[in-house]
């Protein structure tokens, strides 16, 4: 069994393909494979974290029907290698032969019978062709979402509080900060893992259907399928409350220069360290957003561009937080709501994010 493609197409495939793998030693073995199969000239790449599946397709692969699974670390890093116009992979009994500016052989799993490893399936008795989509969404909308929301998810955390939370709007929290992105994806609400919702990033059509059933999501474009399951625990998700504090409303606002603040940011952070708990002081003046270092020993102002029902107020935040979400935001102008005693409020658009303060040392 043999097949044969342009070598900067299988590297197209194989470097999103991977993107599917993981890593960690508490899974299944089969985390780390790619499976490959060429069924009437149409190439799968198949790779899964044990609980989304990721499936890649290509038309009209020339070859005969084929089908192996891979150590997708090897394989990987060989084709992307791979500098021939053509590379062709040949099943050779127990190995894998890679065809291109030389031939190499990758020896292939076996199971505990001895014999080449079938990898699981989930989409093998569902035909989405024959099933009408629940809902059809944009890409360019899962990349916003990737953009603005994924910085407020919680880096460490096994909670149904660890995935974006689809109702009304799309909303993530660590608890420290909170971003709701008004945007109504499905008319009920959905509890998307993390993981999934990075897979999506690989697709490139536009036009994204959703198929839901029960606690199955498949997330399915042409070329790219995206099949798992929703994060448990969605009605442990305390989403009235989180809603309540990102519509809080806030006695003062102001509008800075995106990059200004950044930059500023930036030169700030050289000045905080560990002791600081990577905090620093806002100071919102009359001209314009004073931060200042917890030992004073840096401070700059960032002029606003507009101010509306001033008031002085200072208030202590972690600068980490705050640089990340700011950096999340798409327009050149940021607004910033402040004026209550737990956090400030940044709107951009149809994203709202809230970042609670710090302790502030200097009243203990």
């Amino acid at each position: 069994m043999k097949i044969k493609l342009k070598t900067e197409k299988l590297q197209e495939l194989v470097s999103k393909a991977i993107k599917g793998c993981s890593n960690e030693p508490s899974k299944p073995e089969m985390v780390t494979y790619i499976s490959i199969v060429l069924k009437d000239h149409r190439l799968t790449l198949t790779t899964t974290d044990a609980v989304s599946y990721l499936y890649l397709t290509e038309d009209k692969v020339d070859g005969e029907d084929f089908d192996v699974v891979v150590r997708a670390e090897t394989f990987a890093k060989l084709i992307a290698k791979m500098t021939s116009e053509d590379t062709s992979l040949e099943l050779a009994g127990k190995y894998l032969n890679v065809i291109g500016n030389g031939e190499y052989k990758i020896e292939l799993p076996l199971d505990e019978e001895g014999e080449l490893i079938k990898f699981p399936d989930p989409l093998d008795k569902i035909d989405i062709k024959t099933v009408e989509a629940n809902y059809t969404i944009q890409l360019s909308t899962i990349r916003q979402l990737l953009t603005v929301n994924r910085p407020a998810l919680p880096t460490d955390d096994s909670t149904c509080y660890a995935g974006y939370y689809a109702g009304e709007s799309v909303v993530t929290t660590d608890s420290f900060k909170i971003c709701g992105t008004a945007i109504k994806l499905f008319d009920e609400p959905v509890l998307i893992r993390p993981e999934m919702m990075d897979l999506l990033d690989v697709m490139t059509s536009e036009d994204i259907k959703v198929y839901i059933d029960g606690d199955t999501i498949i997330f399915a474009t042409p070329d790219c399928v995206v099949y798992g399951k929703t994060l448990e625990g969605i009605e442990e998700y305390k989403i009235d409350a989180i809603s309540g504090l990102l519509n809080l409303d806030f006695p003062s606002e102001c509008s800075v220069s995106k990059d200004e603040i950044l930059q500023a940011l930036d030169r700030l952070a050289l000045f905080v360290d560990k002791y600081d708990k990577n905090s620093i002081y806002m100071t919102f003046t009359k001209d314009g957003i004073l931060m200042s270092s917890k030992k004073s020993s840096g401070a700059e102002v960032v002029p606003y561009k507009s101010s509306k029902d001033f008031n002085e107020f200072t208030c202590c935040i972690n600068i980490l937080m705050l640089q990340t979400q700011i950096k999340a935001h798409v327009l050149d102008e940021i607004t910033i709501q402040y004026g209550l005693d737990n956090s400030i409020k940044i709107v951009d658009g149809n994203v709202t994010q809230i970042i609670a303060f710090t302790e502030d040392d200097r009243n203990k």
